[in-house]
């Protein structure tokens, strides 16, 4: 009973609510301070781990007489703003160095910094983002405010320039749906099931980042807007009331995805879709594809016009159409349990036809592992959500060296009822079953990663053209060595279902302390996820190969069977 009381009396003064008799928290913690405000003026102060930032505010408001709505502490570029958290939730250990910085509350101060910057483009980009920065920077400055859109489910704000010329796009990580900021009042905590299957709320930033990473690896092929983190501060962005702790904190700090603008005369909803290049139609796909997009609806799908020289005496103006994909906040899910409907593109004619020379090598120089590793080192992404991505890349490479078209890959990869397994998701199952029971890989497909990169789709296509490779006839398949088990659809759900209950993969493993809110955010244990490696992979190219065999069975056209005509006898 004593201890509780402690316990009361602790939280009272500022401390955490955590056990701070717990051995493990005694250790002091000795942080130095680095004066940015009265320079020369540096010192250390001494805490401990369980203690609250309040607390460290308080200590440096005794040694500086500053006050305390005009100072601000930074460690590592993210100000220490969530007063009811403790040092070890942000990270905070012995002998780390805090910066102390002035928040000039009379003027305002607004500021956009660049934090995890993963850009590794030439000189033109590296000035284009800057350029961006300042132009935002300077209208701030003159009173233009962000602009919360009227569309969408959770926080989007235009950017303007001082010419009210939009410049970006920024989309904070506390206001996305069911986050604890979002304006539309779809509120929840951190890592709460989002609007889509496979993706929690907190995670949209990260795979808008991601996506731009693919197409930065691909050499922009698929026209996607300069995307990178940023920090800003403006009085504009949504902040609820009960995660306001002090009146003078009244400029949040956002941490969120800032998307260059890009000019564009509408979106692809109000054009009819023959007329858009099949490359330009078909990159979009290719895009989705890679990235295992649950949302390309008409919206985000941008159409810009160009004018075609037209011969004198012509009255009728020509255009050529380029397409931009943007908003993909609902990529990289850890499920396959994506619909048709949800892509626009699934229906157009464009994904009937065949690959040309130019779209083959594209997809023929895609590395899967590549672009995983890149994502793992600079986007926080479930390792889960990677090793989809990684699955749908290699049907796509499968396919294509198979001569299917996109459509065809789709209704491998998407689901056309809601309620029943697509062919991938019944792949996957079948290759987890086998690789859980230690089933050995068939024969040819132990080290199938080489076959997937080495085939060379160009020189194909160069040999034959598309009609000879459809009359040709399709190669004996060679049988495997072992029989593989055959297995119910009913025991694949229950199979897929308690995997997840046994791994945890629906839950974050990272600690989601953002800036800018004052929410009440529980400390999540790290779960440890389950990783797979190369003989998984091999199980499922294995049946994807086998999906893949059977489409093609599916498209050779049998011969037409003419039936001999029968008279009756009373025609007769």
């Amino acid at each position: 009973m004593r201890q509780g009381l402690n316990k009361r009396k602790l939280e009272s003064f500022g401390f955490c609510s955590s056990n701070p008799y717990d051995p493990r928290t005694q250790q002091e913690l000795v942080l130095h301070i680095s004066n940015q405000v009265q320079k020369g003026n540096d010192f250390t102060i001494k805490m401990y781990s369980w203690m609250k930032i309040s607390i460290l505010k308080k200590k440096i408001n005794e040694i500086t007489k500053l006050d305390l709505a005009n100072i601000r502490i930074l460690y590592k570029n993210q100000e220490l703003s969530l007063n009811k958290q403790d040092l070890e939730e942000y990270g905070i250990k012995n002998h780390v160095t805090l910066k102390l910085m002035a928040r000039k509350q009379g003027e305002q101060l607004y500021f956009i910094n660049s934090i995890h910057n993963i850009l590794e483009e030439s000189k033109k980009t590296q000035e284009e983002f800057q350029n961006a920065k300042w132009a935002v920077e300077g209208a701030f400055m003159t009173g233009i405010t962000p602009k919360l859109t009227a569309f969408g489910t959770q926080g989007t704000y235009i950017l303007e320039d001082q010419n009210h010329k939009p410049v970006a796009i920024f989309k904070p990580y506390d206001e996305e749906a069911f986050a604890p900021n979002n304006p539309r009042g779809m509120r929840a905590k951190m890592n709460s099931p989002g609007l889509r299957q496979g993706i929690l709320s907190g995670e949209g930033v990260d795979r808008e980042v991601a996506t731009y990473l693919i197409d930065q690896s691909s050499q922009h092929y698929h026209d996607v807007p300069l995307t990178n983190y940023v920090q800003i501060c403006h009085s504009a962005f949504h902040e609820a009331e009960e995660y306001k702790q002090f009146q003078y904190e009244k400029i949040p700090i956002k941490e969120g995805s800032f998307q260059l603008y890009v000019k564009h005369d509408d979106n692809v909803g109000n054009f009819g879709s023959r007329l858009f290049p099949s490359l330009e139609a078909r990159k979009i796909a290719i895009l989705d594809i890679r990235i295992l997009n649950c949302d390309r609806n008409e919206e985000n799908i941008l159409v810009r016009k160009k004018k075609i020289k037209q011969p004198q005496g012509q009255t009728r103006q020509a255009y050529d159409y380029f397409l931009i994909p943007i908003d993909h906040g609902y990529a990289f899910p850890d499920s396959f349990k994506i619909c048709r409907d949800e892509l626009v593109w699934y229906h157009w004619g464009q994904m009937t036809q065949q690959f040309t020379q130019e779209e083959k090598y594209f997809i023929d120089k895609i590395d899967p592992i590549k672009d995983v590793q890149i994502l793992r080192e600079k986007v926080k992404l479930r390792e889960i959500c990677l090793r989809n991505t990684r699955i749908s890349t290699t049907l796509l490479k499968l396919g294509t060296q198979a001569d299917l078209t996109i459509h065809d890959i789709s209704e491998i990869l998407y689901r056309e009822d809601p309620d029943e397994l697509s062919p991938i998701e019944i792949a996957i199952s079948k290759a987890q079953h086998n690789y859980d029971n230690n089933i050995r890989v068939p024969k040819g497909y132990s080290n199938f990663n080489d076959k997937i990169f080495s085939n060379n789709l160009v020189q194909k296509s160069l040999e034959f053209d598309s009609s000879s490779l459809q009359k040709q006839e399709k190669v004996k398949q060679i049988k495997p060595l072992i029989k593989l088990e055959k297995i119910d659809e009913n025991e694949i759900v229950q199979n897929e279902t308690l995997i997840k209950d046994n791994q945890g993969i629906q839950t974050s493993d990272k600690k989601l302390v953002r800036v800018g809110s004052e929410q009440e955010i529980k400390k999540c244990s790290k779960y440890i996820e389950k990783e797979w490696n190369e003989d998984f992979y091999s199980h499922v190219a294995y049946f994807l190969q086998q999906i893949i065999d059977n489409k093609l069975q599916e498209k050779q056209q049998s011969p037409r069977r003419y039936r001999s005509r029968y008279i009756s006898e009373e025609v007769k």
